[in-house]
């Protein structure tokens, strides 16, 4: 890390220790759950409900949401999961991972397949009534260098895929947009391969293609150890990276890890670029006296075409239950960070 290269799994315990975001989204996801059982959504008593996983990764976030299905369905019958990714290394890591669980999860169907929405070919999913899909991270990669207008399109197509999954009464999360965050701008500053932008293209293509999107934005925080103005001064001088006293220093070496995966980009190559002194004031700029960053993530909740007559009434109310519910999941985020970080 130090030296430029990116030990991946420390970078990601060191975000994990330091911010409440996954641990809010799991609250979250639970929450808008909870919400859509009361109203007859989704969640069907007595049968499995459907889950397409758009972008599964390794299958660590898919363990999260089966989670939250399960302990706010008791009475429906487990979940039938459904994961795509463009990688076929994390399609081999989900399959593992969830057939190691699946007696214990109830999960009744895992169907994980490679294929990219980007490419323009049809999704390997037929179309299914009363399903969840989740759209994670797979928006970071739409945008394109060539500009807006092919940006557009490639929103345009992840769109267009998912619709064709939406079978009756069915919803597709965005789970992250990157529309008015502030930890998205940042990222954004550094690097041209990842983040849909400009923001609110995604609620702006679907509502041109005449269809039904509920929004609702959630805050988060990360928090930054404490470091001298010395310090941050060292961070901005890439040979004090050689010094011992900063190896040496956990506090140190964690707020390198932190802006490493703010700018999802080693140290070598901010310095490479000539951005790494800018990209840390940047940061910096941001960090309130208590040394925590605060930022907005953007959910949203795109409708299928096929839709009973009340489903938009019921998901737009739930919308407005999980944005009650937001100062609760926040304290109990909080609340579990603390006893994470063992405060």
């Amino acid at each position: 890390m130090l030296n430029g290269e990116i030990d991946y799994g420390r970078v990601f315990i060191t975000f994990t220790k330091h911010t409440d975001s996954k641990i809010a989204h799991g609250l979250i996801l639970e929450a808008l759950l909870r919400a859509l059982l009361q109203r007859g959504v989704l969640l069907r008593d007595g049968r499995p409900t459907a889950l397409v996983d758009l972008g599964c990764g390794e299958g660590h976030t898919a363990c999260e949401m089966i989670d939250a299905i399960n302990r706010v369905h008791p009475r429906g019958d487990g979940v039938n999961y459904y994961g795509l990714d463009a990688d076929q290394r994390f399609v081999l890591a989900t399959d593992r991972l969830l057939n190691a669980v699946k007696n214990s999860k109830q999960l009744r169907v895992i169907d994980v397949r490679q294929a990219d929405v980007l490419d323009g070919k049809p999704l390997p999913i037929v179309s299914m009534d009363h399903v969840l899909a989740t759209l994670g991270h797979v928006l970071y990669y739409a945008h394109s260098r060539e500009g807006r207008d092919q940006t557009r399109k490639n929103i345009a197509a992840i769109v267009d895929s998912v619709m064709e999954l939406l079978g009756q009464d069915s919803l597709c999360l965005f789970v992250h947009s990157a529309d008015n965050c502030s930890l998205a701008t940042l990222r954004a500053s550094v690097t041209t391969s990842v983040e849909a932008r400009p923001a609110g293209l995604v609620a702006d293509v679907a509502r041109s293609k005449r269809l039904v999107v509920a929004s609702f934005s959630v805050p988060f925080s990360i928090h930054f150890p404490r470091l001298t103005s010395e310090q941050w001064d060292d961070i901005r001088e890439p040979p004090s990276y050689r010094a011992a006293r900063n190896c040496d220093d956990p506090r140190f070496v964690a707020t390198l890890e932190l802006l490493t995966f703010i700018a999802q980009r080693d140290v070598r190559s901010l310095m490479g670029q000539g951005a790494l002194g800018t990209f840390v004031d940047a940061v910096r700029a941001q960090i309130d006296s208590a040394g925590t960053f605060t930022g907005v993530s953007d959910y949203q909740l795109m409708l299928s075409r096929k839709q009973s007559p009340e489903l938009k009434e019921h998901v737009e109310l739930a919308v407005l239950q999980v944005e009650q519910s937001l100062d609760r999941i926040r304290r109990e985020a909080e609340d579990a960070f603390n006893q994470k970080a063992g405060v």
